[in-house]
């Protein structure tokens, strides 16, 4: 693991730098840091990916990461997937969204125990989401929440043209 600076983000890297790159943006990395980066390591190691993990208090902090995980890649920086718990899951989704608007491209989205909860990019609430701009090919991954909000998020992706995925909760093993 390697720890670095990004425009005043502390940033966490696990794995090797010629690796894939997954962005993982998790809330308890402030409270629990050593749990999110043994987590962060066993994804790397496992997924033989490079998995940056920065410590985020708010949406600028979570956008200045994607820049960092673009900017530092040695592969096509459009082949960034992330993965987002709780309230950054809900921006991970927002993100695919609005990823043409914001000049990036995205491979992969995912959404682990998100809700109806506020984006702490944009401070608001889900709606549903952009038609998918035929350019785009992100896949968009929700963990089912048990509430019924996973089923109708993927739901209304799909409707919107997005290859969109309900992941069922004991399938998805990235826990801290």
């Amino acid at each position: 693991m390697t720890s670095s600076q990004a425009a005043g983000l502390n940033v966490a890297v696990h794995g090797h730098p010629n690796l894939d790159t997954l962005l993982l943006w998790h809330p308890a990395v402030a409270s629990d840091p050593d749990a999110v980066g043994a987590l962060a390591s066993r994804i790397a190691t496992r997924g033989r990916l490079r998995v940056v993990v920065p410590t985020w208090e708010d949406g600028r902090d979570l956008l200045r990461s994607v820049r960092y995980a673009r900017d530092s890649a040695v592969h096509p920086p459009d082949q960034l997937a992330v993965v987002g718990y709780g309230a950054a899951g809900v921006a991970a989704l927002s993100l695919a969204g609005h990823q043409r608007r914001l000049g990036i491209g995205l491979r992969r989205v995912t959404c682990v125990d998100g809700g109806d909860v506020a984006d702490p990019i944009s401070g608001r609430r889900p709606t549903a989401p952009p038609e998918r701009p035929a350019a785009v090919s992100t896949a968009v991954d929700v963990v089912a929440t048990g509430d019924g909000w996973a089923e109708a998020t993927v739901a209304s992706w799909r409707a919107a043209g997005w290859a969109a995925s309900l992941i069922a909760s004991d399938q998805f093993t990235w826990r801290v």
